[in-house]
């Protein structure tokens, strides 16, 4: 039997806490060290918070390093001695003197099929822009973002009004299930094709704000995309209401941004279109479906946001 893989994990968001557990439990690797950023401040009294990936190594009994600036942790990587370095949604570029570690290569997952959707927001963003399937690709890495030769790319359908989190969700499942067989069995990567990049860029809160001249279909994809953070919003008595889930509804006849009511159910009008509502949160309070909604706040419908 040959030698377990020696790779060291580096990653922060929550994306890859299945993966990194995933090749935990493999034979066929060996983690020994996980990299992540150091703890920040969150929520409401801004306590220092560990990221979630150094939850999941503390839980797998993994050593833990949290350097404030990767590229200058260069000998303690070393120390490791690994055979790859593993990058999920870290938050920091790493550079050549990193890159040029590992015995054997730096990888990278990153969550669209590349060359498209190279950057920060590759979820959102394929939902934004109503594509029917997203995935996952196994890339090795170069200085430049997510420019390096793929591995191999996994396809995921995306099902009509699948919201981020859930795409999130479904994400971090095919890595772990498909990444550990790729890095068992490496081959020759294939360089992306330029002529075929697209790129992302982060998400701000004011991203969220809902423009109900805008068609529903738009609108729609944004509340899918935004779902988590920073979330679609409109306001409503001076609160900002959160649209959770929503459909689209093609006909309109009514002034963008009215609510009202039609065979029992609630709408927003848009531009030619309106958006069926679901489910709706008020500023300061739960999420609530949008009839039980209603019946609590007289004068919803009918008001125009």
């Amino acid at each position: 039997m040959t030698n377990p893989l020696s790779i060291i994990f580096i990653g922060t968001a929550g994306i890859g806490s299945p993966l990194l557990k995933a090749l935990a439990e493999d034979n066929r690797f060996n983690i020994p060290l996980v990299i992540t950023q150091i703890d920040k401040p969150a929520g409401r009294r801004m306590e220092l918070a560990p990221s979630p990936i150094k939850k999941t190594a503390e839980d797998l009994n993994i050593p833990i390093f949290q350097p404030e600036n990767i590229n200058e942790a260069e000998e303690e990587i070393k120390k490791s001695q690994p055979d790859l370095l593993l990058v999920f949604a870290y938050g920091q570029i790493l550079k050549k003197n990193i890159l040029d570690i590992p015995t054997i290569d730096c990888i990278n997952i990153h969550t669209s099929l590349l060359p498209k959707y190279r950057g920060a927001s590759p979820i959102q963003s394929c939902l934004l822009n109503g594509d029917n399937e997203t995935g996952v690709t196994i890339m090795k890495m170069e200085e430049r973002m997510d420019t390096g030769p793929v591995y191999e790319a996994f396809k995921l359908p995306i099902p009509d009004n699948l919201n981020s989190t859930e795409l999130h969700d479904a994400l971090a499942d095919l890595s772990a299930i498909k990444v550990p067989e790729v890095l068992s069995n490496l081959l020759s990567p294939i360089p992306q094709n330029e002529e075929e990049a697209t790129y992302c860029t982060k998400i701000s809160k004011s991203d969220g704000v809902i423009n109900w001249e805008e068609s529903a279909e738009v609108i729609n994809n944004k509340i899918r995309a935004y779902a988590g953070w920073p979330g679609s919003f409109t306001m409503w008595n001076d609160k900002r209401l959160k649209i959770l889930s929503a459909e689209v509804f093609d006909t309109n006849n009514k002034s963008p941004g009215l609510v009202f009511k039609k065979e029992e159910n609630t709408y927003i009008s848009a531009f030619e279109s309106s958006i069926l509502l679901k489910e709706v949160q008020i500023e300061g309070k739960t999420s609530q479906s949008i009839d039980e909604f209603s019946r609590g706040h007289e004068g919803f419908v009918g008001s125009q946001l």
